[in-house]
């Protein structure tokens, strides 16, 4: 079988998934503090158009790896069991926050492609699959933790946005004339909130430290791929 290098490719798919959640993350939160839940249902909605269109391109590549089996013996496993079902969680999530559904069977799912890409990493480096196992095994943990903390987080989304306290106020798209404010209540800080919010915050630091594996990692692929294409 010939092999098709997409390695760098789908490494730096991985880092621009994990900045975007990151990113995303971090402005969802804001604008929930600042304007409430419908605005922020907007930002997601919004976030779902760049994750559902490399979710798809994910998924693709994903089933063509399973399919195909492009790289020697093992590696195939390794490279593309994780990543289709990475696909699939980030169709899937685009899919029900575009409905508004909710998003925490997504989130389940996710945490259970998060175990075993964790899994899939330790083994990798037991067996010294590659020639940075270490590495390696760092990128995995890192997608597979931000990959678990989707599940609280979509507990969160689930809770405050798609479905919010009637007690919950939004601020209006735009300012009525004269309006002195445009604050808004902002949620209950609630031994669930508090806890939920310290999830997330882990979702955080794992998804900033999976985007900064993929990309050292992607990089040197890139580098030393172009250098000796097949």
């Amino acid at each position: 079988m010939t092999f098709v290098d997409t390695l760098a490719f789908q490494l730096f798919t991985l880092a621009f998934i994990s900045v975007m959640l990151f990113y995303s993350g971090v402005m969802g939160y804001i604008t929930l503090r600042k304007y409430g839940p419908r605005r922020t249902l907007e930002h997601l909605k919004a976030q779902a158009v760049p994750l559902g269109g490399i979710g798809l391109i994910v998924t693709g590549i994903g089933f063509w790896g399973e399919l195909v089996w492009p790289l020697p013996g093992s590696y195939n496993i390794l490279f593309f069991d994780p990543y289709v079902l990475l696909g699939i969680v980030l169709l899937g999530f685009a899919i029900c926050v575009g409905f508004r559904w909710r998003t925490q069977y997504v989130g389940l799912l996710a945490a259970l492609t998060g175990v075993l890409s964790i899994y899939y990493g330790y083994t990798a480096y037991t067996l010294h699959l590659t020639k940075e196992p270490l590495t390696m095994f760092f990128l995995y943990v890192a997608l597979g933790g931000t990959a678990v903390f989707t599940f609280p987080v979509t507990l969160f989304i689930d809770r405050l946005v798609i479905a919010p306290p009637m007690t919950a106020v939004d601020a209006p798209s735009e300012p009525s004339a004269g309006a002195t404010s445009s604050a808004v209540e902002p949620p209950a800080l609630t031994m669930q909130f508090k806890a939920l919010f310290g999830l997330f915050l882990l979702f955080l630091l794992f998804a900033a430290g999976s985007a900064i594996v993929a990309l050292s990692i992607g990089g040197g692929a890139l580098q030393s791929h172009s250098l000796k294409a097949p």
